[in-house]
């Protein structure tokens, strides 16, 4: 037994309490959310997300009850080759159901291959239940990856919430909180990835309430149950997909980092020993299992098959320099807004260059000053740090074997999404020095980020609609018409409702950020340091 000295937990002391009106716009920007999601989710053809085929077919082979595959084993079902073959070539309304498709083509396809059994199952396995619950056979193929959709949307829903929740505990700043919530919706990509059929749609929310309870770690919470949590979530992360791997070097920082003093060393480092070790019994044996059975940590599933070794041409080489233009251009472009399968449709360059841009900078420039919020800002950002390192290595090593800068998907960086929004909030409250700077700075952003929710909703409406053409003309009502999973009328009645919503929301923003309350005067204390609390004896087991 060992005593610990956590801060009060009394919310009032140490944080401002959540007024209605802050409740009301927390409420507004999850129904926003929840439009924009439900917009991409209808407006994106099927199978036009990124690797929605190879999910799809990896969800069926649980649901009709196939043994999950060795990685670079899994071969398409036959019925799942069969719905691609039917996508776009004939009307929706002309698509049979899974059942048919399955009775009619029985069995595996000889060559394609679903790389998707590189992953841990578990996301696969809900999904087929999923499946299950809504007697799939009997659904419209398309409408069966509708419903994956929208499950999967549901899975992401609460992101704004938790980026709140995140932003306040670190700053305690309600204007902060909100705002770090409307970024969520200010990337169209987040929307677009959480309602198309992935594991990624898992990983968010995992990854999103892992960060907020390492905050609530580095802000004084540090009560036994809390870093329990954070070993359960980092464990149920690891039993998603490779891109939470990062995330355990950042828990054992955290824990080791968090009320750390000569005097609690070891207490600290024995904390962060068993957090990992609950997190390894939970889901690390995955891992581990590959390494015994595979020798790979985590084996490519198409390396067999689509990416032989491929030497570089006579008298080239690898350049460092094509190598990391190819990154940023692919990372930064997949991050914000590139939708159409990988690579078809992005958003505007200068949009993508821009935020990239700025918001890089401002936390390099911002984020880390000296003061109580300075050891929580260095752990934060060592889980993007991590990732990074880990993702340009492979990224390097797959392009010395076969000469392609593949993998550059800038949702691979999602399960570190809230940290860098934890981190903007620091920065960003440190740019101006007079509450009506404040002021301005906050309604500008959160004028932005609604309008980029706009800007992405009205973007699915052309890309989908007749290849990015800026205007919405009979060819576009046509191509919803014999595409979509609803009508051009359903599909531009539910893009009318997700503006709605956003202008409404973006209305409360503005109303909640002039409030006098924070209109009035500058505070003398910075608010982007966490707020002193009181100390309490607590009991550690």
């Amino acid at each position: 037994m060992a005593t610990d000295t956590a801060p009060a937990v009394s919310r009032s002391a140490v944080h401002p309490r959540v007024g209605r009106a802050e409740r009301s716009v927390v409420i507004a920007l999850t129904i926003a959310f929840a439009a924009v999601l439900a917009v991409w989710a209808v407006v994106t053809t099927t199978y036009k997300a990124p690797d929605e085929p190879t999910h799809v077919d990896a969800v069926l082979h649980l649901a009709i009850g196939n043994e999950w595959a060795a990685p670079g084993e899994m071969h398409y079902l036959a019925a799942t080759q069969a719905s691609l073959d039917a996508n776009l070539a004939e009307p929706a309304s002309r698509h049979q159901t899974w059942g048919a498709l399955l009775e009619q083509f029985p069995g595996l396809t000889a060559t394609s291959i679903d790389q998707m059994s590189q992953h841990p199952p578990t996301y696969y396995a809900i999904a087929a239940g999923v499946l299950h619950l809504v007697h799939f056979e009997d659904l419209r193929w398309d409408l069966g990856v509708l419903v994956l959709r929208l499950f999967d949307a549901l899975l992401v829903l609460p992101m704004p919430f938790l980026a709140w929740a995140t932003v306040r505990r670190l700053t305690g700043s309600p204007r902060a909180a909100l705002v770090g919530g409307a970024a969520i919706i200010g990337i169209p990509e987040v929307a677009a990835i959480g309602a198309s059929v992935t594991n990624d749609a898992l990983m968010l929310p995992l990854a999103g309430t892992l960060v907020y309870l390492v905050v609530r770690l580095l802000t004084g919470d540090r009560r036994v149950r809390t870093t329990i949590w954070i070993g359960l979530l980092l464990g149920a992360m690891l039993l998603v997909k490779g891109t939470a791997l990062p995330a355990v070097p950042f828990v054992g920082i955290a824990v080791l980092a968090a009320g750390l003093t000569r005097a609690t060393a070891l207490r600290n480092a024995l904390r962060a020993l068993w957090t990992l070790a609950i997190a390894a019994v939970v889901g690390g044996w995955w891992w581990l299992r590959n390494l015994i059975v595979y020798h790979d940590i985590q084996p490519d599933g198409l390396a067999k098959y689509a990416r032989p070794p491929k030497p570089f041409p006579a008298d080239t080489a690898a350049n460092p320099e094509v190598f990391l233009r190819d990154y940023w251009n692919g990372v930064s472009r997949t991050f914000w807004g590139s939708v159409g399968g990988l690579t078809q449709f992005q958003i505007a360059q200068v949009l993508i260059d821009g935020l990239t841009v700025v918001c890089l900078l401002g936390i390099i420039v911002w984020a880390f000053r000296r003061g109580p919020s300075l050891r929580p800002a260095i752990v934060l950002a060592s889980f993007p740090v991590i990732l990074i390192a880990l993702h340009m290595q492979s990224g390097w090593s797959g392009y010395m074997k076969n000469t392609i800068v593949a993998g550059t998907q800038g949702r691979y960086y999602y399960p570190t999404l809230l940290v860098l929004i934890a981190l903007s909030a620091l920065a960003w409250r440190r740019v101006t020095v007079t509450a009506a700077g404040t002021t301005r700075l906050a309604v500008g952003m959160s004028v932005a980020a609604t309008a980029m929710g706009l800007y992405g909703v009205v973007y699915a409406l052309r890309a989908f609609g007749q290849d990015a053409a800026f205007w919405i003309d009979d060819a576009v009502v046509q191509q919803f018409d014999q595409t979509g999973a609803l009508a051009a009328g359903g599909a531009f009645t539910l893009a009318s409702v997700a503006a709605v919503a956003l202008v409404g929301t973006a209305v409360l923003l503005v109303r909640f950020m002039r409030r006098p309350e924070f209109t009035a005067a500058r505070p003398t204390v910075d608010e982007s340091q966490p707020p002193a609390a009181a100390p309490r004896p607590g009991v550690e087991a």
